[in-house]
């Protein structure tokens, strides 16, 4: 009988990328994996994607909301999918995807019944609730946060993070060591493929962004700079591709800016079209503001734009500077626009300067390999006995 995986995510299946990724070495490994997720609306409640059983569950996602609505939320998803375990024939693992941390409740009955739990941290839920909601709770609200933080990694069996920067902060706050593993948000090599030949359209320049359109990662940052663009370079457009709560201030600023012709807001669009935008681009830009949370990424739109060997130019937070140090990304002081222009101005009008930037990408990415962090995540399921 095939081992048996239940993978539980707070978000709308097979959007997480990082799941879906994860899921596919698991079933290509021979596992059996169920997903469980939320539900957006027109999704089915049940369906296969890629082999695993996805099953959604009624809670609506609620973003740019106040504090206690995602308190609300989370704890409504966490007794759901408990209620939905408690229900089913016992799993060999539950695999949590956090934050929230507390969903690794919904995996203590299952544990009990003999599971083995693993909590798979993407983001620091502390660092990210200061920066969502600033100073809201104070010192209380972050002593609350790393208090279940602690007590989530307590009960999972191992802990797996995204970053050494975020090992060492769970190591920090009392984990052990030797119970969390790091596994890279790599980009999938099947969808990012290397483009050959300058991939450039013949009618102008592309600058692109893709991902989640929040303000700490500076799309707006990146608009203003644009603006500045566009009345250098005539034939330069800027694609932006994801959705997120600063969509619509987005689209104002373009209706300010008058930057209607020149700029596209594709709003949520799938890996595989973004992987061939990428291919087409003449850069990408990842223009992060400079924070306690943005401060610890490394982020895998980053990765994927150097692995389709697109030049990329991105703010200097801590963790991007120390990844290149020695090249591969052109680095600006974040939040600056007006350095951010400057940047984006000289490199579209030197092509051998791009050219360079790539490649040197290209060969820095190769340390962010999937095939190898695969190997880790079977690894750790074979330490676990299944």
């Amino acid at each position: 009988m095939a081992v048996r995986i239940c993978m539980l995510v707070h978000e709308h299946y097979p959007r997480d990328f990082r799941v879906r990724r994860e899921a596919r070495v698991l079933l290509a490994a021979g596992l059996e994996v169920t997903v469980v997720s939320l539900r957006e609306p027109g999704q089915p409640a049940k369906e296969r994607i890629d082999g695993a059983e996805v099953i959604r569950l009624p809670i609506k996602r609620h973003r740019g909301r106040p504090m206690p609505v995602y308190v609300l939320e989370y704890a409504a998803f966490a007794a759901a999918a408990g209620s939905w375990l408690a229900a089913q024939r016992p799993f060999d693992v539950v695999h949590i995807h956090a934050p929230p941390d507390l969903l690794a409740l919904a995996g203590v009955l299952p544990k009990l019944r003999g599971a083995r739990l693993i909590l798979d941290i993407h983001d620091l839920t502390p660092e990210l609730y200061r920066s969502r909601f600033k100073r809201a709770g104070g010192a209380v609200a972050q002593l609350a946060l790393k208090a279940a933080e602690s007590m989530s990694c307590a009960v999972a069996d191992r802990v797996i993070t995204v970053t050494e920067v975020f090992k060492r902060r769970l190591v920090s706050r009392g984990v052990a060591a030797d119970k969390i593993l790091v596994l890279h948000n790599c980009p999938d090599p099947g969808i990012f493929k290397p483009r050959r030949g300058r991939g450039r359209r013949r009618d102008g320049f592309v600058v692109m962004h893709h991902g989640t359109l929040l303000y700490r990662y500076g799309v707006d940052v990146l608009l203003e700079a644009f603006r500045s663009v566009s009345a250098r370079v005539k034939n330069a457009r800027l694609e932006i591709y994801g959705r997120g709560d600063w969509l619509p201030r987005l689209k104002e600023m373009v209706e300010e800016f008058s930057l209607k012709d020149r700029v596209t807001l594709h709003g949520e669009t799938p890996q595989e079209e973004v992987a061939a935008a990428l291919s087409r681009a003449d850069l990408c830009v990842v223009p992060n503001r400079q924070e306690p949370f943005t401060d610890l990424l490394l982020p895998t739109k980053l990765l994927e734009a150097l692995l389709v060997g697109c030049p990329v130019v991105a703010s200097a937070t801590t963790v991007v500077a120390d990844a290149f140090l020695s090249g591969g990304v052109c680095l600006v002081p974040p939040g600056d626009a007006l350095a951010l222009a400057r940047v984006i101005i000289g490199l579209l009008a030197d092509e051998q300067a791009r050219a360079t930037l790539a490649a040197e990408g290209k060969r820095q990415v190769r340390r962010f390999d999937w095939k190898r962090e695969q190997k880790k995540l079977l690894a750790l399921y074979a330490e676990l006995g299944v």
